[in-house]
C-alpha cells in the first residue's frame, strides 16, 4: 500500500476512536451510574486488537472459501482470475490490518498526551 493511502485513513480512525470512546463512556454510565472515564482506552486497545486480528485472518483465508459468482471455461481464465480476487481480499486485509495499528497508535499517543496534560 501506498504511504498516502494509508494517511488517507487516519480521519476514519480518529472517528472510530471517538465512536468507540461515546460507547464506553455510555457503558460507564450504565454499569456504575456516574460519568465515568475508565473505560475509554481500554476499549479503543480492545477494538484496534480485535481490528488487527481481523485483519490477520482475512489475510491467510484460502480463496477457495470464497463464493463463486460465475463459472468459467477456460482454465487458465480461472487462474488469472483467482489471483486476482486472492489479491483484492488480501488488499482489504492490509487495509483492515492498518486501520487497527493506528487506532492502537494514535490511542497510545492520545492516552500519552492525555496523561502529560493531566
Amino acid at each position: 500500500m501506498k504511504f498516502l493511502k494509508l494517511l488517507k485513513i487516519i480521519p476514519f480512525v480518529l472517528a472510530f476512536i471517538v465512536g468507540v470512546a461515546a460507547l464506553s463512556i455510555g457503558y460507564g454510565f450504565v454499569v456504575h451510574g456516574i460519568f465515568t472515564l475508565r473505560y475509554i482506552f481500554d476499549a479503543n486497545f480492545l477494538a484496534g486488537i480485535v481490528l488487527v486480528v481481523i485483519g490477520i485472518v482475512l489475510m491467510f483465508v484460502p480463496s477457495s472459501f470464497a463464493f463463486k459468482s460465475n463459472m468459467l471455461l477456460d482454465s487458465s481464465t480461472f487462474i488469472e482470475r483467482s489471483y486476482d480476487n486472492r489479491e483484492i481480499r488480501q488488499e482489504k486485509a492490509r487495509l483492515v490490518l492498518w486501520f487497527g495499528i493506528f487506532t492502537i497508535i494514535l490511542t497510545g499517543l492520545i492516552q500519552l498526551l492525555l496523561s502529560y496534560i493531566i
